[in-house]
C-alpha cells in the first residue's frame, strides 16, 4: 500500500522573512528564508496578508530601492505559483497604483475599501485624499468643539 502524501498545509510568512527572500541583506538570515519559502509553497502554499503587503512595501522605501524597483519585487512576489493573498485583484490594483506614486498601505486600503462597497475613505493624509474616492478630513480648530461632545 501506497503511504498517502501529507495534507497540504498553507503557511503565513511574517515581514522579515519576506524582506530577507526579496533583498537577500542578511547571509544568515537569507538562505533560512530561502528554505522556508520554498518549503512553503511545496507544501501547500504562501499566505501573505495585506499587512504583511504594507509593511514590506515601507521597510523596501529604506534599501535605496527606486519605486519600480519595489513594485516589480512585490508583483513579482505576489504573482509567484503557491502565493496567496487576500483579494488579488485588490492587491494587484494597489500595486499598480503604487507603481505611479503614493503609498502602497494607502492604496491597499483604498482598494479593499473599493471593493467592499466602502468608500469614501475617509482621510486626513492631503496626499491620499488627492484619490476621488477619499475625503480629506478637516483639522478641528482650537476651542471648536469635539465630534460628540456638545458645545
Amino acid at each position: 500500500m501506497t503511504p498517502s502524501p501529507p495534507p497540504s498545509v498553507v503557511r503565513t510568512l511574517d515581514t522579515n522573512v519576506v524582506v530577507r527572500l526579496l533583498i537577500g541583506d542578511d547571509p544568515q538570515q537569507t538562505p533560512i528564508a530561502e528554505k522556508a519559502f520554498l518549503e512553503a509553497i511545496a507544501s501547500g502554499g504562501v499566505f501573505l496578508p495585506d499587512v504583511v503587503l504594507a509593511e514590506v512595501g515601507w521597510v523596501l522605501r529604506g534599501h535605496a530601492l527606486d519605486r519600480l524597483t519595489r513594485h516589480r519585487l512585490l508583483e513579482r512576489l505576489v504573482r509567484t505559483r503557491g502565493v496567496v493573498v487576500e483579494d488579488i485583484d485588490a492587491v494587484i490594483d494597489a500595486l499598480e497604483n503604487f507603481r505611479q506614486g503614493g503609498d502602497l498601505a494607502d492604496h491597499l486600503i483604498l482598494a479593499r475599501a473599493s471593493r467592499a462597497g466602502a468608500l469614501p475613505v475617509l482621510s486626513f493624509d492631503q496626499r491620499f485624499s488627492c484619490h476621488q474616492d477619499v475625503e480629506l478630513l478637516g483639522a478641528i480648530a482650537p476651542g471648536e468643539p469635539q465630534p460628540g461632545n456638545p458645545p
